[in-house]
């Protein structure tokens, strides 16, 4: 039976396994997380068949690895695995970012792996608070294909996504990275930012009796590890500069029509970005994008079984653990 191994059991990778799980013919789904209370209820909710301590050992009779590890930790798992990984397999993953973790898998990933970046973009009008198989039901897969990979890699991962619900989307990796910047990167540090200017400000004293949820949905992305958002940060400081320039410019067209003495700059301002996300909204809901390609009739089973079965490499004492 063909194996599967996601590296990572957060909610979108436990969704994942009880979307694959429900596929046919059968998939066996192995999965591995740092966090044993998450790989116990990942195994409970039936999102894995079995769970394994070291990712090495999980990979060693995979087809298909998906990595939803964050990006502070997407590099050391790479090298992590890479040894472990047997000839023909395929490595994907969920990534907000394409060009580092695309340069990583160039320079960690032996020859006969083909790697694969993706990047499920989850419905907006549906929040992601609980694992579930249909989280990704007309939403979009991003799908960038290393220099290396081959097309029948290319088309496994395009079956995945459209085995879970998603259509694939192939965009490329300069492209996708620049455009996530403004949707998810910016709103990121902007929610941050806001917090650190409140609680810098010298009546935050006072202030912070009057936040309301507003204020808390707002800066809820300020409850982000540190370290893990430095390192997004960081790993995409080209494209978060040149937007925290637009936002900036866009502030200042703000201020400007909050002084003008005529309403209608201001109200213009608020119409247009209201009428753009109901738009945006609408298309969400519906999946009406243009550019998406139909997602492949045939099945994930039967993708994986016309593959050349993985060929385990010979043990390297050196293995790294997780």
């Amino acid at each position: 039976m063909a194996q599967i191994t996601i590296i990572g059991l957060d909610t979108i990778g436990m969704s994942l396994g009880l979307a694959l799980r429900k596929s046919e013919p059968p998939i066996t789904v192995v999965g591995v997380d740092r966090d044993g209370a998450a790989a116990r209820r990942a195994q409970q909710l039936g999102a894995v068949e079995r769970t394994e301590l070291w990712a090495g050992n999980a990979c060693k009779n995979s087809s298909l690895v998906i990595l939803t590890e964050p990006i502070s930790r997407l590099r050391d798992m790479l090298e992590a695995i890479a040894n472990s990984l047997p000839q023909g397999c395929v490595v994907t993953c969920t990534s907000p970012l394409m060009i580092p973790v695309l340069a990583w898998a160039e320079q960690l990933l032996p020859e006969g792996v083909s790697f694969v970046a993706g990047h499920p973009i989850l419905n907006p009008t549906k929040p992601a608070t609980e694992p579930s198989a249909e989280l990704f039901r007309q939403t979009q897969f991003c799908i960038v294909p290393s220099a290396r990979a081959t097309s029948a890699a290319m088309d496994l991962v395009s079956g995945l996504a459209a085995t879970i619900g998603a259509r694939p989307f192939f965009v490329d990796a300069a492209e996708h990275d620049g455009l996530i910047t403004a949707v998810e990167s910016l709103s990121s540090v902007l929610g941050t930012l806001l917090m650190s200017a409140a609680t810098e400000a010298s009546s935050w004293r006072d202030m912070r009796r009057l936040a309301g949820p507003s204020f808390a949905q707002a800066t809820a992305t300020a409850e982000t590890d540190p370290a893990e958002v430095t390192a997004a940060m960081r790993a995409n400081r080209e494209n978060l500069a040149r937007w925290l320039e637009t936002f900036r410019a866009k502030l200042s067209d703000a201020r400007d029509a909050l002084a003008a003495e005529d309403d209608k700059p201001l109200t213009k301002l608020l119409a247009d970005a209201r009428e753009a996300r109901e738009q945006w909204l609408l298309n969400s809901r519906d999946g009406n994008w243009d550019g998406i390609v139909e997602p492949p009739t045939v099945t994930m089973g039967e993708l994986l079984g016309k593959m050349v079965w993985p060929q385990r490499r010979p043990p390297d004492n050196k293995q790294q653990k997780r």
